[in-house]
């Protein structure tokens, strides 16, 4: 019989899924944890490591994670985390230069004083990859690391380009590494190829392939050279689609690129994904919130509006002319910011030719008006609501105009200090290390970017959730979706989508939930594959 693991040997109290994910993975080379967000994963790789550590595996660790979320790591994680028994010292990768801040760094380079083992722990954002010194002090960290492992945190939405540079600057490092971790709660979002990067980083034998080429190939039906093109209908056409033509007019190449043939309803005609399931298999922990807490329920609202009729008007000219950017051979970019457009419209904002920035259309703004009732609402019955917005515009008229409710409101975006957003989350959701902080729990509302607050935060003091605005990202959705629907919440949280009918709102509600299906079946959740 097995026995039973020694929870005394760790600092906070463990799940069961935690405990087996060390056991079935902790000592493998490289696996992926694809646990969804707030059901532990940091705790999971702070004891690996600390596990590793204590076996003599390893001597360092580098964390990549998100802007922000890497200073977390050592400021609040791995001190939450780390067993007591293990002797460990971390920093914060920072691009400044103070003399204050280097000499902190260069604690991190330095082994022990008294020559004793201990575990050094680098943390970094991933642009770090990007830039020629945190990459200088990367690899001299790694250089003088010894045994090293390598974490990516929410790795998917960085490092999903294979011909990146920064996916080539982290194959660099990949080659000086002993074990290397992947933690990602979504790690497919809209297709097979999502997987090639990170299983390719943990090992390049685990997809049978190192080249991204082949692995399209084999998992997607593509037109080949041979072929002009295909029509909506999978038929062969002769004459080469526009939308070849465009990308061979920008190559500059007369080769028809590799690009993934459509069936009768437009979705890509993938293949194989049972085998691709297969091989991902013994190098992945699955981890579903509902098949391992004892999780409060998430309720989804949806509150319709109508435009004012200068909206409207405003609203049919931009989709008229993102109409005619989507019929001609426009790039991509140019079709997302047609879209963005009419979003922002929809939201009571406008880019005039003549302004870089939205303008408030004039009038009414039935979506802010709709916001602040249901905010209020929510006040008034003692409860705190997060409230996500896409737009910096949108941000400062939701705070500018709840404020005037006397609402007492706080803010997290790229726009706020780090220091400052630290502030705003004891205001918003209390200081568990300082329960007495009179600066802590005082405001109601937490007005946020998904792109900046939908990870790395817990902010369970919030029942409900309201959209404002969406982004198309599916990562960043279940993300921001989860900062309140984690460990810590005894509530049911409420979830609420403000959708102008008949508008861009409704098919972006629509394409967030289409993206769930396919992150479901490459994760291995779907009961049947599905017919791309």
């Amino acid at each position: 019989m097995l026995q039973e693991p020694d929870v005394s040997r760790y600092k906070t109290k463990p799940y069961s899924h935690q405990l087996r994910c060390l056991a079935e993975h902790g000592h493998k080379r490289a696996f992926l944890l694809s646990a969804e967000m707030g059901t532990g994963k940091t705790w999971i790789i702070a004891n690996n490591a600390a596990d590793l550590w204590e076996a003599g595996e390893i001597d360092a660790m580098i964390v990549f994670a998100p802007n922000g979320v890497h200073t977390n790591w050592t400021l609040l994680e791995l001190p939450k985390h780390m067993p007591d028994w293990c002797r460990w010292k971390s920093h914060a990768w920072s691009s400044n230069t103070s003399k204050r801040e280097l000499a902190r760094l260069e604690k991190i380079y330095t082994p022990a004083p008294d020559g004793a083992r201990e575990l050094r722990i680098l943390t970094m954002n991933w642009e770090g990859l990007n830039h020629k010194r945190s990459f200088d002090a990367l690899m001299r960290f790694a250089l003088g690391a010894g045994r090293l492992l390598i974490v990516g945190d929410e790795a998917s939405g960085y490092i999903k380009n294979p011909t990146s540079a920064r996916f080539k600057a982290l194959l660099k490092l990949k080659y000086m590494t002993k074990y290397r971790r992947i933690m990602d709660g979504t790690p497919i979002t809209q297709g097979p190829f999502d997987a090639f990067a990170p299983y390719n980083f943990l090992d390049k034998n685990i997809l049978e392939t190192e080249s991204y080429f082949a692995f399209k190939t084999e998992y997607a039906e593509m037109i080949p050279d041979t072929v002009s093109g295909y029509d909506d209908n999978g038929q062969v056409v002769q004459k080469i689609n526009p939308l070849l033509k465009s990308i061979m007019d920008r190559s500059g190449t007369k080769r028809i690129p590799q690009v993934v043939q459509k069936g009768p309803g437009g979705q890509p005609k993938y293949k194989n994904l049972d085998k691709l399931q297969r091989i991902v298999a013994p190098y992945t922990f699955r981890v579903l919130k509902k098949d391992c807490l004892d999780l409060p329920d998430k309720i989804y609202k949806t509150a319709f509006f109508e435009m004012t009729p200068l909206q409207a008007q405003l609203y049919k000219k931009a989709e008229d002319e993102c109409r005619l950017v989507y019929e001609s051979e426009e790039t991509p970019i140019a079709k997302l910011t047609a879209i963005t457009k009419l979003a922002q419209i929809t939201s009571g904002f406008y880019i005039h030719p003549e302004h870089e920035e939205p303008i408030r259309i004039e009038g009414d703004n039935p979506k802010m008006d709709l916001m602040v009732d249901r905010v209020k609402s929510v006040v008034a019955q003692g409860s705190k609501i997060i409230v996500w917005a896409r737009f910096h515009a949108e941000i400062d008229e939701i705070v500018r105009v709840l404020e005037a409710e006397g609402i007492k409101v706080v803010q997290y975006h790229g726009g706020v200090k780090m220091k400052d957003r630290e502030a705003a989350k004891i205001a918003f959701q209390g200081d568990p290390e300082h329960p007495d902080n009179p600066d802590a729990g005082w405001a109601s509302v937490m007005v946020a970017q998904q792109q900046a607050g939908g990870t790395g935060v817990t902010w369970t003091a919030a029942a409900y959730t309201l959209y404002f605005s969406n982004t198309f990202s599916l990562r960043e959705r279940l993300q921001s979706e989860d900062r309140n629907h984690r460990i810590g919440q005894d509530q049911n949280v409420v979830y609420i989508d403000l959708v102008a009918t008949g508008t861009v709102d409704e098919k972006i509600v629509r394409a967030l939930a289409s993206k769930k299906n396919i992150a479901d079946l490459i994760n291995g959740d779907g009961r049947e594959l599905l017919p791309f």
